[in-house]
């Protein structure tokens, strides 16, 4: 059986969610697949190579999908195969998506009979088990899909598309939360209120988004980095990138964890981007060669 789920950005509300704050959330038109046969034995290959369990390297989010989906259901061995449109530690949610579509895909083989409330249980279970620490943002968003405001999960409406940079750097979600919240117990009476500023503009940035309001987006674009620059998560290339943006009269941002990955502008980006994608479904194909990349 054959499952996606899509990437994410997060416009707004990057970190601070981490730490119970709002954050404006999106799915968008970058999916990842995955296939998946029953077998003897575990075998995952991606574009990373071929593993079997592989909980520390390359295919740990895959693999601790497995384990965790082997609490609700018995898998024996299985063969994963992995496809995706979504750049790998680019701040897109390609570890959520893959996490995603492999439980959806385990969910399918197995008849296990799991809804989407489920599977964002499992997932989130995966994302602290490869990370330590997480808001459950992305694994949400890959599972359902849509446009949101969090924590209050609110769905939300918007004609506005943004465009995307990368950075060319790697970016390690699991890293930069953690020295974010080294920095946040080192600074306290510095960083909370960061945090607490990063808050207020994730809110004005929901409303501005339903306005369709660009002229707002960009100015609260240019204050978040400010932002995200102070806590330490962006970097000098990334700094460059929006620079050049700005002086092109648009704005940027980080989206992700930061320290690397990509930039969300509001224009001169290297590709655009939908947001409200579907969540995680099954396809209903089985030829690789019929998938919609």
């Amino acid at each position: 059986m054959i499952a996606s789920a899509p990437g994410k950005v997060i416009v707004f509300g990057e970190h601070s969610v981490v730490y119970g704050k709002h954050a404006v959330v999106s799915a968008i038109n970058l999916r990842c697949y995955v296939k998946v046969k029953k077998s003897r034995e575990v075998r995952i290959t991606s574009s990373f190579g071929t593993t079997g369990y592989d909980f520390a390297g390359k295919h740990a989010y895959i693999s601790h999908a497995i384990r965790r989906f082997s609490e609700v259901c018995e898998v024996g061995g299985v063969e994963v195969e992995v496809r995706s449109d979504i750049p790998p530690a680019s701040g897109l949610g390609s570890s959520a998506a893959v996490t995603v579509a492999t439980l959806g895909a385990l969910n399918a083989e197995f008849n296990a009979g799991l809804g989407r409330e489920e599977i964002f249980e499992l997932a989130r279970k995966v994302e602290l088990d490869v990370q330590g620490i997480g808001s459950g943002t992305d694994p949400f968003v890959s599972t359902f899909g849509g446009s949101w405001v969090l924590p209050e999960k609110r769905r939300f409406h918007t004609d506005l598309e943004f465009e995307v940079i990368d950075s060319g750097e790697t970016s390690v979600t699991a890293e930069m939360v953690r020295r974010v919240r080294e920095l946040r117990d080192a600074y306290p009476d510095v960083i909370l209120p960061v945090l607490d500023a990063m808050d207020a503009i994730a809110v004005r940035g929901a409303e501005a988004l339903e306005r369709n309001d660009i002229a707002e987006i960009s100015r609260l674009f240019r204050m978040n980095q400010s932002l995200l620059r102070a806590i330490g998560v962006s970097t000098p290339e990334i700094d460059r990138i929006v620079a050049r943006v700005e002086e092109a009269g648009y704005s940027a941002k980080i989206t992700g964890a930061g320290g690397g990955g990509c930039v969300l502008t509001t224009g001169m980006g290297e590709m655009r981007i939908s947001l409200s994608a579907e969540g995680v479904r099954v396809e209903d194909f089985e030829d690789w060669g019929s998938a919609d990349n």
